[in-house]
């Protein structure tokens, strides 16, 4: 059948929900290339700023780490779209056909529980931060920690896509 029900959602065919998801995976990818542009300039600022003038540009340091908390979680959820985290390859790659099949699936599941609890976690988490600032510029650290739950759910999103596009080859 062309139909295919994902949680509540109808997706009327896999290339419907591959074009959701690639779409969603070029703004983390522009949003990753950003932030990655925006740390390795901050920290080049601070090493010139260090080395030439002996001072620091403190505000730097809130970019900086706002950034690298972006970064690494929009690519924890691009990783999970490549199929490039470790155990989802290197397990499964070790094994004949029908048991990488198989132990595959777990994983995916396994993952899919991870991101479920990241995301409900970092939803408190996020919650929580919006009291806190950071140190110089004064921005709510829950606008930079929404990335925790929000790449959570896209990851469960890109290994259910996997996972039908890897249904439809096999069917």
């Amino acid at each position: 059948s062309a139909h295919r029900h994902v949680g509540c959602v109808m997706i009327s065919s896999p290339s419907l929900l591959s074009r959701i998801c690639g779409a969603i995976a070029i703004v983390f990818a522009l949003v990753l290339a950003a932030s990655l542009v925006l740390m390795f300039a901050s920290v080049g600022i601070q090493v010139v700023a260090r080395s030439l003038f002996n001072t620091s540009v403190l505000w730097l340091d809130d970019i900086l780490m706002s950034c690298f908390t972006v970064a690494i979680f929009t690519g924890i959820a691009l990783a999970f779209r490549k199929r490039a985290h470790l155990a989802t390859t290197v397990i499964a790659d070790s094994l004949p056909e029908n048991a990488a099949r198989i132990v595959g699936r777990l994983i995916d599941i396994v993952s899919i529980l991870a991101m479920a609890g990241l995301a409900w976690i970092g939803i408190d988490f996020a919650q929580g931060a919006f009291g806190q600032f950071t140190p110089v510029l004064r921005l709510p650290l829950g606008w930079v920690y929404l990335i925790i739950p929000v790449s959570a759910v896209i990851s469960i999103l890109f290994i259910l896509e996997t996972q039908l596009s890897d249904r439809d080859a096999n069917a």
